[in-house]
């Protein structure tokens, strides 16, 4: 494994580069069989569940095996592995309670800015005034006149409570646990063939096939309960070895990697409960739609339906990598010169929300419909019941098939310049060649250029813009691909130095380039695509247009295609991929610098610099710099939600409608007589949301570590090793494309158009990380210190165990805080930061214990309608819950005749049994604010495990 400053062989990566090897046959037959288990009866609880230890089960079998076909000249050597696992899914959640299944809301709470509580009002969007206010309910009760048929229905597929509850307003009132049950078949063949004592052949395939499925309770995007899928993964190998003299070696690699990978999941028919049929012919898959709880993803008070947008897939890849290197030792130098290339086809089909979403923010059955007065107005399970959501859309997209490749060429010298010093010298050249897709559907955003449409009228609201800048330029046999980055040299320098027989001094530096931002792509060009809207509503909430039993009154429209040219997509959202300019590749200085010393007793002790500064990185996340047709900061502080939301003259309506129309987009409210002024102020106003390309390709880093490495070799029955690092990461984007993994996705910008403020500790930052391994071997049996001539019955009992542990500690990483209700125009709004003492003082642990909120809320305010907070993007002095692991393991052998043994374990994971805590709610303006309600993503508690293993 190398980690930081590694050769001039290894490229498009910056981060750790892993070298496998298999094992090869050999003249004589070798192999081995395993078994190791885990049952329930030996395991803990998870610590909020309160019930019975869940059902759980994992095995782990199977065997090597090693040989001659033809001695000296033919070998091989194969295994087989095989688990069968059935894991628990802790599920806490926030159900509606039977009263709101009917209408009563009289003793729903909530918990005003103070943290009082106080009834959790909602008011009846039906009946608005002019300033579109609406009047409470009566005794906050919805008349059963009032009931949405299918919204009751989607109630009704919420499972009942069973749990009290939080105290106060009652979330979290149902806790459960399903189990996860995956199976894993996998095996491996490799053949050596030894044409001559100069000629090698080695040919490897391996296979594995993996399924599994999960019981859906939500089928939601927080437990992923209800999913199901299985997949097949084959790889192959050629590698030839040519030794053409004693000096001189030539490598040939080929390999094949293919994945297919499909996935679904099993909800009702939407049709069952009064959905139209029309959802699920849309993309030929007949799912539940996504019920949100709101549009920018806090469940922490509503707990969504089946909310996971993207599982319905069907998804194969194909990686061909091919590569040749030929090392020549002359003298004091040894040169290495070599090339490799990978092309990379993609089959993608996953329609994202495939029979669409509906969200209901509360903000829908409050007083204001831009305002919920700190969470205690509205109701996202009164929306549902009344049928009345605030937004909502469906995709309707082809699949794709991508190609993109990857070519590189090298040369490095390892130069022995004196016996007890050595340098490294290389330097690679790699460009990538970003995806094309087979049929085209690939356009390219032009954010310069003048469309050529004049849009009489526009310039009343932006004065002088007569003709909208922007326009689509689609992919053709000239022009298929995004602009190729070819500037991406990458030097390299280390050396070793051997200072006396027991100090060796070590450091290297070079430019790496990360794998680039347009190597694939999921999705179609947005014009052969169709993202219509839902619109609830088109007059600011005054009238309610669709509903849930026909969500789109005009049907679901079909992708344009290139039918208006670079016109396309007016009228609708734009959020396509790319853009004209280069897909650059991020650019990695890495650097460090070491000393190792070797001490008495077998004790090795290392310390190194290890530092890594990184620039032009993709600005990651959803919703994040792809978009540039967001409103400037400094037009958009004049306005407060409601100004920017209402409704003013459309200059593009000739356009839509009438006789004189160029677009037929019946679904487009740019046919309306009347468009919220927001469109109309942002940069590119013919566009009804996003106008994207690539993100930005700005982003920054800073990484510094002292790295502490310590080992003493086997030695009086004890061995041990480990590392200690200590450093600091900052950064202002600390994502890519894969926002979704953990909590990722809250560090997207807050202003777009002022980046820099962003800077800040990074998500992934870990000041302290401590990992040892320490093995002893107990001194009882024949032939050690104490019984070394024990009888050889009782020997096999008690004598030649062996123990070991493995610990684990790591710094939480840091927390974000957001507005739990956001009032920012095409950003992310964070709160102000009012006081230094933004903890409670009750530490994770407590806080998870005693239900008392672990964040000081009276240190947070809420920085006003369309102004930005000054919280950072993550708090350095607000982090999760640490990693602290302890892992024991318990080993006996056996020796057997004929070369043979016997190992027989006991493993412990997670000894002590100390939970993991998920960040707590860190939604302002949540009523859970600050509460710690669940363990983090990947914590087990402690799992026993016994296995056996035969080796010969």
């Amino acid at each position: 494994m190398e980690n930081n400053s590694f050769s001039a062989e290894y490229g498009n990566n910056g981060g750790t580069v892993v070298n496998t090897v298999m094992k090869s046959g050999t003249n004589q037959f070798h192999g081995s069989g395993w078994w190791y288990g885990q049952r329930a009866a030996f395991d803990a609880r998870d610590f909020f569940n309160t019930g019975p230890v869940p059902d759980h089960q994992q095995d782990q079998f199977g065997f090597t095996l090693g040989g001659p076909i033809r001695k000296d000249k033919t070998f091989f050597f194969g295994d087989l592995s095989i688990v069968r696992d059935r894991e628990p899914v802790n599920i806490v959640a926030t159900v509606p309670t039977e009263a709101e299944r009917n209408g009563d809301y009289s003793q729903t709470m909530a918990y005003d800015d103070n943290g009082n509580l106080v009834q959790n009002q909602i008011f009846d969007p039906f009946t608005t005034d002019a300033n579109g206010d609406r009047t409470a309910y009566n005794g906050n009760m919805i008349p059963q006149g009032e009931w949405d048929p299918v919204g009751q229905a989607i109630l009704n597929l919420y499972p009942k409570p069973n749990q009290p509850g939080d105290a106060g307003i009652g979330t979290n009132n149902y806790r459960d646990v399903v189990l996860a049950a995956s199976n894993s078949q996998q095996f491996d063949i490799k053949v050596d063939q030894n044409f001559s004592s100069r000629s090698r052949l080695s040919a490897r395939y391996s296979y594995q096939h993996n399924d599994g499925s999960t019981p859906g309770i939500f089928t939601d995007d927080i437990f992923n309960d209800g999913l199901n899928y299985k997949g097949s993964f084959y790889n192959d190998g050629l590698e030839y070895t040519f030794t053409p003299t004693a000096n001189t070696v030539w490598v040939s690699h080929f390999g094949i990697d293919r994945v297919s990978q499909p996935s679904y999941t099993k909800t009702p028919d939407p049709t069952t409960i009064g959905f139209p049929s029309y959802l699920d012919d849309a993309n030929g898959i007949p799912r539940m739609p996504s019920i949100l709880p709101n549009d920018y993803g806090d469940y922490s008070r509503f707990t969504p339906l089946y909310s996971q947008c993207c599982v319905d897939t069907k998804f194969a890849h194909t990686l061909l990598d091919y590569s040749s290197s030929f090392s020549w030792t002359h003298r004091q130098h040894n040169f290495k010169f070599g090339g490799e290339q990978r092309i990379f086809y993609n089959n993608f089909d996953q329609p994202n929300y495939p029979t669409g979403f509906f969200s209901f923010d509360q903000t829908v059955s409050s007083e204001n419909p831009y305002d919920t007065v700190g969470g205690t107005q509205g109701n996202s399970f009164a929306n549902i019941l009344i049928g009345y959501g605030d937004t909502g859309g469906i995709n309707v997209q082809p699949a794709v098939a991508d190609m993109s490749r990857e070519t590189a060429f090298y040369a490095e010298d390892s130069w022995h310049i004196a016996q007890k010093l050595t340098l490294d010298i290389g330097v690679r050249y790699e460009w990538s060649t970003p995806y094309a897709e087979r049929h085209n559907y690939v356009e390219f955003s032009d954010f310069t250029v003048s469309s050529g449409q004049a849009v009489p009228g526009l310039s009343a609201y932006q004065p002088g813009m007569d003709s909208p800048p922007g326009s689509t330029i689609f992919a053709s046999n000239s022009m298929r691909t995004a602009p190729v980055d070819r500037n991406n040299v990458a030097p390299r320098l280390g050396f070793a130095w051997q200072m006396n027989p027991t100090t060796v001094m070590r450091g290297g530096a070079g430019i790496y380039y990360g794998l680039n931002v347009a190597t694939n792509f999921q999705y179609p060009g947005p014009a052969f695509a169709a993202s219509p809207s839902v619109f609830f509503s088109k007059d600011n909430y005054q009238t309610r247009f669709a509903t849930l039993e026909n969500p789109f009154p005009g049907g679901i429209p079909q992708p344009q295609g290139q039918q208006y040219g670079k016109l396309a997509d007016w009228g609708l959202a734009d959020g396509n991929n790319l853009d004209l300019e280069p897909a650059r590749n991020a650019e990695i200085y890495q650097w460090n610098f070491g000393i190792q010393h070797a001490f008495p007793w077998k004790i090795v002790l290392g310390i190194d610099y290890s530092a890594n500064r990184s620039t032009h990185l993709p600005w990651g996340g959803y919703s994040s710099t792809s978009n540039r047709n967001f409103i400037h900061s400094d037009i958009r502080r004049q306005y407060t939600s409601d100004q920017l939301s209402a409704l003013v003259d459309n200059p593009f309506q000739p356009l839509f409608s009438g006789p004189g129309a160029i677009f037929n987009e019946p679904e487009s409210r740019y046919g309306d007589d009347q468009l919220p002024l927001i469109n109309l102020l942002r940069p590119y106003p013919q566009y009804d949301g996003v106008f994207s390309g690539l993100p930005k390709l700005a982003a920054e880093s800073w990484y510094n570590s002292m790295q502490v490495r310590f080992q003493k070799r086997e030695s009086q029955y004890l061995s041990f090793e480990g590392n200690y690092t200590w450093a600091r990461a900052e950064d202002d984007s600390s994502v890519g494309f894969n926002a979704f993994v953990g909590y990722l996705d809250t560090g997207n910008p807050q202003e777009l158009d002022n980046l820099k403020a962003e800077w800040s500790i990074s998500a992934n930052d870990a000041t302290n990380r401590l990992v040892a391994a320490v093995v002893a071997d107990s001194p009882i049996g024949r032939g050690r210190v104490i019984g070394a001539n024990m009888n050889r019955v009782v020997d096999y009992f008690v004598g030649g165990w062996q123990g070991s542990t493995l610990i684990t500690y790591q710094t939480g990483t840091p927390m974000p805080i957001t507005m739990g209700s956001p009032r920012l125009a095409d950003g992310n709004q964070r709160p102000d930061v009012s006081c230094s003492q933004v903890k409670t003082g009750i530490s994770m642990h407590n806080a998870a214990y005693t239900q008392q909120p672990y964040l000081n809320q009276n240190c947070f305010t809420d920085p006003g309608d369309q102004q930005p907070g000054n919280a950072p993007r993550y708090f350095s002095n607000i982090r999760g819950d640490s990693i602290r692991n302890f892992d024991v393991s318990f080993m006996k052998s056996l020796t057997l005749p004929r070369e043979s043994r016997m190992e027989f374990h006991v493993d412990l994971f997670n000894f002590t049994n100390t939970p993991r805590f998920a960040f707590p709610d860190f939604g302002y303006q949540d009523d859970t604010f600050g509460i710690v309600s669940s363990t983090a993503a990947g914590y087990t508690p402690r799992h026993l495990q016994f296995g056996a293993r035969y080796q010969f």
